[in-house]
Order: C-alpha cells, then sequence, then structure tokens
C-alpha cells in the first residue's frame, strides 16, 4: 500500500442538534482534502504525516449531532513490515459553533488502501464538554486528488 492512500483519519465529530440524547448509534461519513507527507526510513518502514481538512460529515438518523461537523485531523502513523499503528486529533465545530476533540488510533490497512482503527471523544464545549463515546472508522484518500472520505460508526453519549 503507498502512503498516497492512507487518510488522515478523522474520526467522527459533529453538528449537533439538541434534540437526540442518551446513547445515539453513529453512521456517517466525512468527506474533506487530505495532505500526507510520506518519511522513509527504511525498506518496508515508513513515518506519515497526515492532516485532513473535513467540509462536512451526514449521518443516517435524523438531527444526529454529528452532522454537519467540519474541521482538520491531523496526526501521524508509523507503517512498519506491514503494521500499521500512530494517530492524532481532531478539532471539529458544530453546526451551532461548538467545538468537540477528538482522539483517533490507527490500527491497519484494508484492502483498498483504507486507513482503518477507532476514535474516541475526549472533550469540547456546550454539550461536548459532557459527551463520550467510541467507534472506528475506516478513512480513503485519492492518490491524484487529496479527496478523502471517513465512514466513521460507533456510540455517542450526549447529554
Amino acid at each position: 500500500m503507498t502512503p498516497h492512500r492512507l487518510v488522515a483519519a478523522a474520526c467522527c465529530i459533529a453538528a449537533g442538534t439538541a434534540a437526540l440524547s442518551g446513547e445515539i448509534t453513529t453512521a456517517g461519513m466525512g468527506k474533506g482534502m487530505s495532505n500526507t507527507t510520506p518519511h522513509a526510513v527504511a525498506e518496508g518502514h515508513m513515518l506519515v504525516q497526515m492532516h485532513t481538512d473535513y467540509e462536512a460529515f451526514a449521518f443516517e438518523a435524523e438531527g444526529h449531532p454529528m452532522t454537519g461537523m467540519s474541521g482538520p485531523c491531523f496526526g501521524a502513523i508509523e507503517i512498519k513490515a506491514g503494521a500499521v499503528s500512530g494517530g492524532g486529533k481532531c478539532l471539529y465545530t458544530d453546526a451551532e459553533g461548538e467545538m468537540v476533540t477528538m482522539d483517533w488510533m490507527a490500527e491497519g490497512m484494508d484492502a483498498s488502501g483504507a486507513m482503518t482503527g477507532s476514535w474516541a471523544v475526549s472533550g469540547g464545549t456546550g454539550k461536548w464538554m459532557a459527551a463520550s463515546g467510541t467507534g472506528t472508522f475506516s478513512s480513503l484518500t485519492d492518490p491524484e486528488t487529496g479527496e478523502s472520505a471517513n465512514t466513521v460508526t460507533g456510540k455517542l453519549m450526549m447529554p
């Protein structure tokens, strides 16, 4: 897999509506533009700097608090002997102007070259201060255009 096929994972994040609270199933996609910079270390070993600016996330559930979220995800991964590790942070602004921070952890790559891993809500403002959530992601970037698609699933617990 080439590092250009890796996507800055950005896990989820949100455009919030106060209408939904409690445990919320999360299944949606974020689209954005990615920039990756590979750094060769040795044969079969590289580090990759990653940055994706997400334009908006869309979710299946009406009123989902992550719908419309936008902002950057950034971090780095290491690919060594086919194993993928690393992670980073995302800082999103939701539709109400509140911010949420998320952690993402790279755990592998699938057959299409998409980076796969997990995400977790780590803080924020407003309703996101008391929110929690975890899930998985699969993030794929087109190496020609830099266009990125990040599919996220999981659970949110909203106040």
